[in-house]
């Protein structure tokens, strides 16, 4: 009996030990083929959803009027569920919101809704000519902040960068196209190449881990 006694106190003075949590990669974009969510009306030029990868097409069916709208979709987290624009508030519902049958007809602006776990190449950089100006994705180029280009990957899509020459890492953001030159293949800001160590050599041979596919 004191054996027992003896073993239970020495569990509850063991330290406790936390479960290990294992990281799985999202390596798909948010592209749903076919989707029910609350549309509402926005200010604005453009819809936006959080629940969509940017610059999906899609087609948005009125479940009150039966009318249905194909229209280009941008993400934006501080949007629950659709919100298109003022303008075809008449033509869709008769209220200020509606349940709408959404379909994807293409997923981002490539269509691409798969990301590859790991990519190799070479890999540039670009700096203050661009600074200031507008990105493909929208957002104004920011030559401090860790953002890259990509050709095809979606944009938002989280990539951690090994530079092959010296073992350097850093996590950018895929927010532009391109490169556009032959032999390459990324596209980094200054800031990224800076803390890569190849400001100076220009373009590096690189490995990249797909940390996440999208927004």
């Amino acid at each position: 009996m004191w054996l027992v006694v003896f073993f239970l106190i020495l569990l509850s003075c063991a330290p406790k030990v936390e479960r290990e949590v294992l990281y799985r990669p999202q390596l798909t974009a948010k592209c749903p083929k076919v989707t029910y969510m609350k549309v509402t009306y926005c200010p604005t030029r453009y819809a936006y959803s959080d629940r969509i990868q940017h610059m999906s097409l899609i087609k948005v069916v009125s479940l009150e009027t039966g009318k249905s709208l194909r229209i280009s979709v941008r993400t934006n987290k501080r949007v629950k569920g659709l919100c298109i624009p003022r303008r075809y508030k008449h033509f869709m519902s008769r209220g200020s919101s509606f349940t709408g049958k959404v379909y994807v007809l293409r997923c981002g602006e490539n269509g691409v809704s798969r990301c590859p776990k790991r990519l190799r190449g070479y890999a540039s950089w670009y700096g203050r000519e661009f600074h200031g100006r507008r990105t493909a994705s929208g957002v104004r180029f920011d030559m401090n902040d860790y953002v890259a280009a990509h050709r095809t990957l979606p944009f938002g899509t989280i990539l951690l960068v090994r530079n092959l020459k010296n073992g350097r890492t850093v996590k950018v953001k895929i927010v532009d196209r391109g490169p556009f030159v032959r032999g390459r293949d990324l596209d980094l800001s200054y800031a990224a190449a800076r803390k890569l160590g190849m400001i100076g050599h220009g373009v590096v041979p690189f490995e990249a881990e797909v940390l996440r596919c999208g927004f």
